[in-house]
């Protein structure tokens, strides 16, 4: 994070956020991401989604969302009233919600998707100046989205398809790339 243009080692994972191994890839859920940086003060991990905003402001909230997305213990079923539940009892998750279930809401696989740090981080810089800052991902394969429709039909009849996409154009040498930004405010402009 030293200079614009610096290029970092890293290593990424994707994945869906909401939906058990054996799940669809294309079932309307964010996706979520795992970056570790390679830095040369050592390693940095971070986790986010696709999404600019996360479900919760207040981290004790978390274990109620994790729950609101679980199956129902008895039948092993999707319990929409836990989920529909969580987010009218939570307005900030409102805009995730907004998100989600508009046409941005399933991603065309992982490579044509951005990413967002989940969380807001504190930096201090070699001056001791404090920022809070989000980082964002941008693909550089430009956005693409699946329909309902579509995104159905592949569940059907390619399960794993943005996995299988990714390995595809890895494994044909197109390669995919993100380019980074940092929104920062000063301490002075979070008040």
């Amino acid at each position: 994070f030293s200079e614009v243009g610096k290029r970092t080692p890293l290593f990424a994972r994707l994945s869906t956020v909401g939906g058990g191994i054996g799940s669809a890839d294309t079932v309307r859920d964010p996706r979520g991401f795992a970056v570790k940086f390679y830095t040369e003060d050592g390693n940095w991990d971070m986790v986010g989604n696709n999404t600019p905003i996360f479900f919760v402001r207040d981290g004790i909230k978390f274990p109620d969302f994790v729950h609101s997305q679980m199956k129902s213990p008895g039948e092993m079923l999707p319990d929409p009233n836990a989920f529909w539940d969580f987010f009218s009892l939570t307005p900030e998750a409102v805009h995730q919600v907004t998100i989600l279930f508009s046409d941005r809401g399933i991603p065309d696989g992982f490579r044509h998707m951005d990413g967002f740090s989940s969380h807001t981080f504190k930096m201090v810089n070699e001056y001791g100046d404090v920022h809070f800052v989000k980082l964002h991902f941008k693909t550089r394969q430009g956005i693409k989205n699946l329909s309902s429709e579509e995104a159905e039909r592949l569940a059907g009849s390619d399960p794993d398809y943005a996995r299988r996409d990714l390995y595809e154009a890895l494994d044909n040498g197109d390669f995919p790339s993100w380019d980074m930004y940092i929104q920062a405010l000063t301490a002075q402009e979070a008040e």
